[in-house]
């Protein structure tokens, strides 16, 4: 085996993680956050939901991670936030980090 077997990228294509470092920030009432929610659950992506209104922690965490405010859904894929985010660039991100 030569180094370029455990490049970063080799792993990506190559294996699909079990468990994910993904969670999700946002509202029950949230249409956008529902959505972002179903899709991933479509693709069997495990994910933590964290609902901003019932903890205040997750909206303290929403908050240092949007600088200041509130914005749902918030996705957040191996430390990257996606803000908002339209399911394409999800769809994307999901696939760049190996999840897709």
């Amino acid at each position: 085996m030569s180094w370029s077997d455990y490049s970063p990228f080799r792993r990506r294509e190559t294996i699909t993680p079990v468990s994910s470092d993904i969670t999700v920030y946002g509202t029950t009432w949230c249409g956008m956050t529902q959505m972002v929610r179903r899709y991933l659950d479509r693709l069997g992506i495990s994910y933590t939901y964290r609902d901003i209104e019932e903890d205040d922690g997750a909206e303290k965490q929403l908050r240092w991670i949007t600088g200041g405010y509130t914005n749902h859904p918030t996705i957040v894929i191996d430390g990257h936030a996606l803000i908002e985010p339209e399911l394409e660039e999800l769809e994307n991100a999901l696939s760049e980090n190996g999840y897709l």
